[in-house]
């Protein structure tokens, strides 16, 4: 019986969990379960069955999260619900009768495995138990060196849920080696960073327009690209000056550089858990960019070209403080990389609408896409517009057509801006959230090399996009002069180009910017960045756990 057991864990993993390597950690790390119960209970079949148990509740609960939050069951959803009664509390309100039914099947599940714990009379020797647990644990780890690199998009793999999850234990494991998932210094060595007392602007602030433009680096970064220079003025703020932005991800993983955008905090604080960063802060940021805004008078909007459960988009951004997420299905797009000018209409008629109804000053979050990947298909052939010259590689050329639309439409959007809005002062700030992959060439990349697969230094160019501020009825203050901009201090430049007044903690954030002349993680006093850190938590505005 217990063979039959083993053999249907081992064609379930053969068939659904990858191949080669990856199939082998999988195996031998359910292996490692299997020794380790069976070593504890002496039991052969009770341990099969616990094992079975085990792996076909992760499959079942990391089907329920991809179909709530599409992302797949981490080993820190364990520790959270084991550690953080607020999170079962949280559940229990949204999903009751998901919640309901896991129990219910967790309740009968313990049950059967009690009564086969009784009835299993072998008794299997812990000297086999010990040498099995050897041999898997070696060969997990040796497997786990040798399988391909998960990178940003783990929790888009297809029904590799307890790959996935085996791996999540080593993240979730330095997590709890370093005191929770945000890196600090271990003792004080500062006050307490405390919620700053109500905003009170001395006049009235402009509407903000924060856009996320997907994608987008300057071409002048690549000497000896050619490419049509009517772009470059996109690039310029109206300091008249070229402000450039080191962030941390390359080719994707958008999530990353919005939060540290949002957060004031380096995704790469978060060290290996930083892929999932957004799924495990939601509410455990008590000073986040749009709550200070909130906090100034604004109402904040956020458009998206994703649905809301993307990612758990409407619960991290709800828990940050945007009090209206328009996401894909109410904005209409009928593909994910609509032109930018779509999605500013819709954002342009909101705000139209909203501005009817109150005069209180707006702040909008504008997610664009069109100059997104796949760079091998001519986006909207119809568009006449300058791509590379002739000696350009083919996507690098695809990109630099978008670019030329991308700054068209944002033309258009300030025209609109001030026809629509004639008595209205707007602040805008656009920021490239990482590298077109079309870039992979021009930093030493084969072409057709995935994403997920590179491995660029912190200081390499191909983490270096573009921020940039501008007014329509307003005259933003000159940008720091700063060679280099790490993404974590932006939300204190948007801040202080709105002439807003900063909390203590984002008082302390552009005093870093200064002394660490830009950087952040890579900050050279990186003690100093530790102790920030500290200071947060301990004044309750990042939470670790």
């Amino acid at each position: 019986m217990a063979s039959m057991v083993i053999a249907a864990i081992a064609t379930y993993c053969w068939m659904k969990e990858g191949d080669g390597s990856t199939l082998v950690f999988t195996l031998a790390s359910t292996g490692v379960f299997l020794s380790i119960v069976s070593f504890a209970s002496r039991r052969l079949l009770f341990a099969s069955l616990a094992t079975a148990t085990m792996v076909a509740g992760v499959i079942g609960l990391s089907w329920l999260k991809r179909a709530n939050d599409d992302m797949s069951l981490h080993a820190w959803d364990i520790v959270v619900f084991l550690t953080t009664p607020a999170g079962i509390v949280a559940r229990w309100s949204d999903r009751r009768n998901e919640v309901l039914a896991t129990s219910a099947i967790a309740i009968l599940l313990a049950l059967a495995l009690t009564i086969a714990f009784r009835a299993d009379r072998t008794r299997l020797g812990r000297v086999w138990s010990l040498a099995a647990l050897g041999v898997c644990a070696l060969t997990t780890s040796f497997a786990g060196a040798a399988k391909p690199a998960q990178g940003h998009m783990q929790f888009f793999w297809d029904d590799l849920h307890l790959t996935s999850f085996y791996a999540s234990v080593g993240e979730a494991s330095e997590a709890i080696w370093r005191g929770g998932l945000v890196a600090a210094a271990a003792k004080p060595s500062g006050a307490p960073l405390i919620a700053g007392k109500t905003c009170a602007p001395s006049d009235k602030p402009p509407h903000i327009i924060l856009i996320h433009e997907e994608s987008i680096t300057e071409p002048n970064i690549f000497p000896g690209l050619q490419y049509d220079p009517g772009v470059m003025p996109f690039f310029y703020s109206d300091d008249g000056k070229l402000h450039r932005l080191r962030v941390e991800t390359y080719g994707g993983a958008s999530w990353l550089t919005e939060f540290s955008v949002f957060s004031g905090v380096s995704s790469r604080a978060y060290g290996s858990m930083r892929n999932f960063v957004q799924m495990f802060t939601a509410g455990k940021l008590k000073e986040p960019l749009p709550r200070v805004l909130a906090d100034c008078g604004y109402y904040n909007m956020m458009f998206t070209p994703w649905a809301k459960a993307f990612m758990a988009v409407s619960r991290f951004y709800g828990s940050i403080g945007f009090n209206e997420i328009v996401d894909r299905k109410e904005q209409g797009n009928q593909r994910d990389n609509e032109r930018d000018r779509f999605f500013f209409g819709n954002a342009l008629n909101k705000m139209e609408a909203r501005l009817a109804l109150s005069h209180q000053p707006l702040f909008l979050f504008i997610e664009t896409m069109s100059a997104h990947w796949p760079y091998d298909e001519v986006y909207m052939p119809e568009v006449e517009v300058a791509g590379g010259g002739p000696d350009t590689p083919p996507q690098m050329s695809e990109y630099l057509r978008r670019l030329a639309m991308v700054k068209m439409d944002d033309d258009w959007l300030r025209a609109e801006l001030a026809l629509r809005f004639p008595a209205e002062h707007f602040l805008i700030v656009r920021y490239g959230d990482h590298h077109p992959t079309a870039t992979l060439p021009l930093l030493g990349e084969p072409e057709n090399t995935n994403a997920e697969e590179t491995h660029f230094a912190a200081d390499s160019l191909a983490f270096i996009t573009f921020f940039a501020t501008n007014g329509v009825g307003y005259a933003p203050p000159p940008l720091p002069d700063l060679d280099v901009v790490d993404v974590g201090y932006l939300g204190a430049i948007l801040l202080d180009a709105a002439r807003l007044p900063l909390p203590p903690s984002w008082r302390e954030r552009a005093r870093l910017m200064t002394a660490c002349e830009g950087r952040y993680w890579t900050c050279p006093d990186h003690d100093a960045i530790l102790a920030f850190h500290r200071q947060l938590i301990d004044g309750g505005l990042v939470e670790t756990r």
